[in-house]
């Protein structure tokens, strides 16, 4: 008797889980995806499962919105940690238009990464807040033509920042953590400072530098003629993309322009300070720059090697002048 009574108490508990789960379930209108993981809506968000981490990611937010705080959990048949705020642009999905009335994201002590789609127009996005304790290590926002603060807290943990066409930032101070920057491209106003027991970066006047300064990793502010600093030697993946720039000076310091060294910059003159050769040039250099680059060379010698090494830099309608003479023009790589 009593082993068929604890046997019936077991099918009730039972039962009223699958019900608490059924009921938990019909409360979202969800969907498996061809991974197996569950997508879930709500009120306010969207999100997906992930079966194999049990975590949450954040992949849309209700239009409309002002001021959005990534959850630190999400219950769903179990409580699963928000890890992130990733909103991808493709194909298959259809996003919602939250970006136009977006103004703040208050983002979660769990969250370690928020991160949009190229193509995402943030443009209402004045504030983001992150908050002491926070386990945020990437932070990718494409324009943010609004953005002003970026409040990062003293312990902050954060690896990894870039955020396209900020134009209204105007000063951040990133933690000894950071390892990657790219704030230059539309950031006129902006001022850096890295903490001085950074490992990886440096700021110094409006370049970042690696910490040992022999790498140019970014140009930020507005000034239109830049010196590079004579401890650098390469040109890095990615560091002159700043609009506002006009007339980049290097010397003979300068050893190799990277691979996507000179991306989205505008049309520009480059001062090659060097009487005996031009830096090494590698592949895919120049694929994203304008096309109508000038260089100034002090002599024919220079002319000549910087030619053959501009080859397969993807460089587009280049001339190189000695002086105010032309010597090669509708140079292409």
């Amino acid at each position: 008797m009593k082993k068929l009574k604890r046997l019936f108490n077991s099918t009730i508990v039972m039962m009223m889980a699958v019900l608490c789960a059924a009921n938990i379930s019909s409360s979202a209108n969800y969907y498996v995806s061809y991974n197996d993981n569950i997508h879930v809506d709500t009120d306010s968000f969207r999100y997906i499962i992930d079966n194999d981490t049990l975590t949450a990611t954040i992949i849309d937010i209700k239009p409309g919105t002002k001021t959005f705080t990534i959850p630190d959990t999400v219950v769903f048949d179990k409580v699963y940690p928000v890890k992130s705020l990733n909103i991808p642009i493709n194909e298959d999905e259809i996003y919602s238009d939250f970006g136009s009335t977006l103004e703040t994201i208050n983002v979660g002590i769990n969250t370690k990464e928020i991160r949009l789609g190229e193509n995402t127009l943030t443009a209402a996005l004045k504030n983001i807040n992150i908050p002491a304790g926070s386990k945020l290590t990437m932070l990718w926002l494409p324009r943010c033509p609004k953005l002003v603060n970026i409040n990062l807290p003293s312990d902050s943990i954060l690896k990894d920042i870039s955020i396209s066409g900020c134009p209204k930032l105007k000063k951040l101070s990133l933690p000894k953590s950071l390892k990657y920057f790219d704030l230059g491209y539309d950031a006129p106003n902006l001022k850096i400072k890295i903490a001085k027991n950074n490992n990886y970066l440096k700021a110094r006047g409006n370049q970042i530098l690696s910490k040992d300064g022999k790498k140019l990793i970014d140009i930020v502010g507005n000034k239109r003629n830049v010196k590079v600093y004579k401890t650098v030697n390469v040109i890095d993946n990615n560091s002159v993309r700043n609009k506002y720039l006009r007339k980049l000076t290097i010397g003979k310091n300068i050893t190799k322009f990277a691979v996507g060294s000179f991306n989205i910059c505008p049309k520009i003159k480059i001062i090659i300070k060097n009487k005996y050769k031009a830096p090494k040039i590698k592949a895919y250099a120049f694929d994203y720059a304008k096309k109508g680059i000038s260089f100034y060379v002090e002599n024919i010698n220079v002319a000549n090697d910087l030619k053959e090494k501009l080859k397969g830099s993807k460089i587009k309608k280049a001339k190189i002048l000695i002086g105010k003479k032309v010597v090669y023009k509708n140079v292409k790589g």
